[in-house]
């Protein structure tokens, strides 16, 4: 394939076996976003071809294009060294300063800006910061405030230097996973948050061990430093009343607009105080697993934020028939609902409840004991731009219901039947009717054919996802292979 050098002077270089002159155009340091150019095979096909039919497939992922334009750059560096190498080889072997076999130019070095930063795009932000390390160029990239605006770790082990190094790059948006924070101290915590206290709008710590993270410390500190703070997840970090207390305290110009505290030993009185100090911008609660609330907790809280959007109160085990549906008349604007493991959810609430959100995109019933056909009969009539459903747990779900929401729900995307008693039936009804739009189905523990679930496959080109944990028959690889080539499908055999 024939290469255009870049900062040549020349005229593009022309392909020779093209129906027509086609011009290939040099990939230069521009200031082009690559990362969101690889989500397009229009933008991407600037680097190379115009008219190349690997760009234009619409079943070629971000990293096989990127896989491409890294090899055409490679391909291109190669001509590129052949002239420029061996002038610069024997210019230094001549002076006496280079040996003859030690090559000059690092080739991928020389690769732009843009793909050297969409591979890096890909390096989680822990092994990032050690990239900076390996030379000058590295150094430069790997501080690229592009790759620091949106941090995310999982799993890992933070440290001081670490975290003081996100700060540095002042970054939006900070999320830990899982993660062990046994080495961090507050002094360290307090540094970090000074460090973004102009930039930070997004702060997330979910399931994460040791004192350095725990809830109520970072609650003060949040309150203290970060002024912009808009968004807040804090599951399941022991956070208490003590921690909410102290963020009211202190943050006085704050407006969170999304609040999360999963699984935190929070009672009614702060949660009240909480809400009503962020009510006119609060739009999405979270409060899964809080067992200390009460029924009249939430109601007061849907009274003092009828603005709410998305709203999980799952296995919050106080909520009573009352609580549900008094929520109709209070959230007019109400967009996910979450009320997984309730005992007060039963087919009747559920009709009442969905004939009044019936602009509801996303649903989840998981584990409802009293969910039946009946309640998907009711999603199919009352919400048919559902975008998410899930019923898994719900054994008295059947074929029957599936059918129904199949049949009235074209727009779906994800839906989760895991542990119901759905079958090939309704298992056919889906593939036929919402493949337009479906990228994750879970099946697990269900008892499905293989043949239907190739035809899923085969039916379903947006599928992304599929569970299938726990069925007895299952497409072996080459077998779902044949008919899908990029679903992710696990147990995969």
């Amino acid at each position: 394939m024939a290469l255009a050098e870049p900062g040549n002077s020349e005229p593009p270089i022309r392909t020779e076996h093209a129906k027509k002159d086609i011009d290939i155009l040099p990939i230069g340091t521009t200031g082009i976003d690559v990362t969101k150019c690889l989500d397009n095979s229009e933008n991407l096909s600037q680097f190379v071809y115009w008219d190349h039919p690997f760009l234009s497939d619409s079943g070629v992922t971000e990293k096989q294009k990127l896989r491409y334009v890294v090899d055409w750059a490679q391909n291109l560096l190669k001509t590129r060294s052949e002239v420029d190498h061996s002038k610069a080889s024997c210019s230094a072997v001549a002076m006496g300063k280079q040996p003859a076999d030690v090559t000059v130019f690092n080739q991928w070095l020389c690769l732009p800006d843009e793909v050297w930063l969409s591979v890096l795009s890909f390096l989680p932000h822990n092994h990032l910061s050690t990239v900076t390390q390996v030379c000058h160029r590295m150094h430069q990239l790997a501080n690229d405030h592009t790759l620091w605006t949106v941090v995310e770790m999982r799993n890992g082990a933070l440290t001081e230097q670490w975290l003081r190094w996100v700060g540095i790059h002042s970054p939006h948006s900070v999320s830990l996973y899982r993660c062990s924070s046994l080495s961090i101290t507050p002094r360290a915590l307090e540094t970090f948050f000074s460090l973004c206290t102009a930039s930070l709008e997004k702060f997330n710590v979910t399931s994460c061990i040791g004192p350095g993270l725990h809830g109520n410390l970072l609650l003060r500190l949040i309150g203290q430093s970060c002024k912009r703070l808009t968004n807040l997840n804090l599951s399941w970090s022991g956070a208490t009343d003590a921690g909410l207390t102290s963020l009211i305290e202190n943050a006085t110009g704050l407006r969170l607009e999304v609040v999360v505290l999963n699984g935190c030993q929070v009672t009614n009185e702060a949660l009240i105080n909480l809400v009503r100090t962020h009510r006119e911008s609060l739009s999405t609660l979270e409060v899964f697993g809080c067992h200390f609330l009460s029924s009249s907790c939430l109601e007061k809280v849907y009274r003092m934020c009828p603005g709410l959007r998305h709203l999980n109160i799952g296995q919050v085990p106080k909520v009573n028939t009352r609580c549900l549906t008094l929520m109709t008349s209070q959230l007019k604007s109400l967009l996910s609902l979450n009320l997984t493991g309730l005992q007060a959810v039963s087919d009747a609430v559920m009709d009442h409840l969905l004939r009044q959100f019936s602009g509801l995109q996303s649903l989840t019933l998981a584990s409802c004991p009293g969910v039946t056909d009946l309640t998907l009969n009711s999603i199919c009539s009352h919400t048919p731009h559902i975008r998410c459903l899930d019923v898994s747990g719900c054994k008295a779900v059947t074929d029957a219901g599936v059918q129904s929401v199949a049949l009235g729900c074209r727009r779906l995307q994800l839906v989760d039947l895991s542990s119901t008693s759905t079958g090939n039936r309704g298992l056919a009804v889906l593939a036929e009717r919402c493949n337009e739009h479906l990228h994750t189905v879970k099946l697990s523990f269900c008892h499905i054919s293989s043949e239907n679930i190739l035809r899923l496959c085969r039916h379903c080109k947006k599928l992304k996802l599929l569970h299938l944990y726990g069925c007895a028959d299952i497409p072996s690889e080459r077998e779902i292979r044949e008919v899908h080539g990029s679903v992710k499908v696990d147990p995969l055999t």
